[in-house]
């Protein structure tokens, strides 16, 4: 019993083995045709995503700042988020676009723009919401949510066409070796 665990980690260890030294090929389940063009697919709408969740942010949190007593604090902080989803905006690499979305969540965790710091609004808490509903909080959240469900379901989309594709691909190889026999 002991030899027979032995000769199943000595295979083990040699297939891993040939698969790192290139002997062994792994199949992808995409040709490089499909999985370049399923990749750009895929970076495009999360460019778009990136964007309309951005423009979304950008135009609630400017009509918020126009509510705001203008020497608060919170009007800079809201001028300064304001300013890095712009920069966001104008990146192209979706990569450096997620990295400067997240770095601006990140250090903008410290004042957060959804809830009141009195020193830094000048405001009550009730006043502080007033302002955030009166400029359609609502429809704020429900076009955020609206758009992470399109772009969850452009992915689903794409990632079946690259499928199918694929599929299809096969099915037609097949019947050409079917054929040549």
């Amino acid at each position: 019993m002991f030899s027979l665990k032995i000769i199943i980690f000595f295979i083990v260890f040699c297939l891993i083995e040939f698969n790192e030294a290139g002997v062994i090929r792994r199949r992808s389940l995409f040709s490089d045709d499909i999985q370049k063009e399923f990749e750009q697919q895929i970076q495009l709408e999360t460019e778009t995503f990136l964007n309309n969740i951005f423009k979304n942010q950008i135009n609630y949190f400017n009509k918020v700042k126009l509510s705001l007593p203008t020497n608060s604090k919170r009007v800079k902080d809201i001028e300064t988020y304001v300013y890095q989803l712009e920069t966001a905006i104008e990146e192209k690499n979706v990569e450096k676009k997620d990295e400067i979305y997240l770095d601006t969540f990140q250090s903008m965790g410290r004042t957060p723009l959804l809830l009141n710091k009195e020193s830094d609004t000048g405001l009550s808490d009730e006043e502080y919401q007033t302002i955030l509903m009166d400029n359609d909080f609502n429809d704020f959240m429900k076009n955020f949510l609206v758009e992470i469900g399109v772009y969850f379901w452009k992915m689903a989309k794409a990632s079946g066409k690259a499928v199918e594709t694929s599929i299809d691909d096969y099915l037609e190889n097949i019947k050409k070796r079917n054929n040549l026999y």
